[in-house]
């Protein structure tokens, strides 16, 4: 039994229309911890790459369920299954513009995963316009940034609060994220009581508040 009971299913969608962003690394450790918490997660791998599929071969747990979609399969595989998870994040390729279109039609958030660079906000600026343009609700998750809470970092995260929302806390660049990875584990498995667990858990929390999965004070 989840936290919350089982309500309706919730879709997040990573995007990014720059590479390099963490977004996948984003995807699978929100949706590692999301399920440790006795949630239903699906992570829907829409990006050519297959990067998750590869994470996937690595590991021995059942949770998250991870699937190879196609983009024009997203909509009836949501439609198929909103009532087997709880979670459902939707990872997609950073230059299929189609893609991510579909993904944030059908998502509840559209998460922008950047980092703090003037070319990745520069990118992050276009997909914010376009989502206040359409109406999309979107936050904004500064990725592999500084380990230390620095007063350029402090500055950086000011300036995306103008953006928009800002998701509570950062993903810093540490090699934890990559280790688990290798060994098909999120970080919240491989160092539990790490700096990057403890960062992964604050990003999940914001994140199921907002879409109202879990509803506890």
């Amino acid at each position: 039994m989840t936290e919350s009971g089982r309500g309706q299913m919730k879709v997040l969608a990573t995007v990014q229309q720059k590479g390099g962003t963490g977004k996948t690394t984003t995807s699978l450790n929100i949706a590692v911890a999301t399920a440790l918490r006795g949630y239903r997660v699906a992570l829907l791998d829409t990006d050519p790459q297959g990067s998750l599929q590869l994470w996937r071969s690595l590991r021995r747990k059942r949770w998250p369920c991870v699937v190879d979609l196609r983009a024009d399969e997203l909509s009836g595989w949501l439609a198929r299954n909103r009532h087997q998870f709880d979670l459902v994040i939707v990872d997609t390729p950073a230059h299929d513009g189609r893609t991510i279109a579909g993904a944030v039609k059908a998502a509840d958030l559209a998460l922008i995963v950047t980092q703090p660079t003037m070319l990745a906000t520069s990118v992050a600026m276009r997909l914010r316009n376009l989502f206040r343009d359409h109406g999309i609700a979107f936050a904004i998750l500064l990725s592999q940034t500084p380990p230390t809470l620095s007063s350029r970092l402090i500055q950086w995260i000011d300036n995306h609060r103008m953006l928009g929302t800002v998701v509570q806390g950062q993903l810093a660049y540490r090699f934890a994220y990559q280790d688990a990875i290798a060994v098909g584990m999120g970080v919240l498995e491989y160092e539990p009581e790490g700096r990057a667990a403890a960062e992964v858990q604050i990003v999940t929390e914001w994140i199921l508040r907002r879409l109202e999965v879990l509803n506890e004070p």
